[in-house]
């Protein structure tokens, strides 16, 4: 009887642990997920949405997470996302919250920045992370002074 129950508990584990197989690649469903975002595979050609600090000289930098909306960087890219998809009043609205942000950074070089601008970015993912090659073209939705206070 042991082994009996010990077959019947393996068969119904195997069964549930290959459950997700039988389901289409769109399929995600709590508690057991295909991954959708995992299922297929992903262009090299992608947008980017970001944040970023000019300097005097006209240089860039990326604007760190948690002056955009929190530490955590893809609610960052969430949060420019949809104020980007949200018009150009609200990615005017999030630059100069970022904007107020940086002139009060600790960073020295960041709050030197004179400019931020929220941008978007058409890369080739691999070459743009490795720091291979630039955006292949880039949209400006908003540009915003960085406040300075009084001397």
């Amino acid at each position: 009887m042991e082994r009996a129950y010990a077959y019947g508990v393996t068969v119904i584990v195997l069964g549930l642990v290959g459950y997700p197989a039988t389901q289409s690649l769109d399929a995600d469903d709590y508690p057991l997920s295909t991954y959708p975002m995992f299922a297929r595979p992903r262009g090299r050609i992608g947008d980017v949405t970001s944040a970023l600090a000019i300097a005097a000289d006209g240089s860039s930098s990326p604007v760190p997470p948690s002056f955009v909306a929190n530490a955590e960087a893809m609610q960052a890219v969430s949060t420019l996302r949809r104020a980007v998809a949200s018009g150009p009043r609200a990615s005017r609205a999030l630059c100069g919250a970022i904007a107020e942000r940086v002139s009060r950074a600790s960073d020295a070089g960041l709050r030197a920045a004179l400019h931020v601008e929220i941008v978007s970015g058409r890369v080739d993912a691999i070459d743009y992370l490795a720091e291979r090659a630039a955006p292949r073209s880039r949209r400006l939705h908003a540009r915003c002074d960085v406040p300075r206070g009084a001397p």
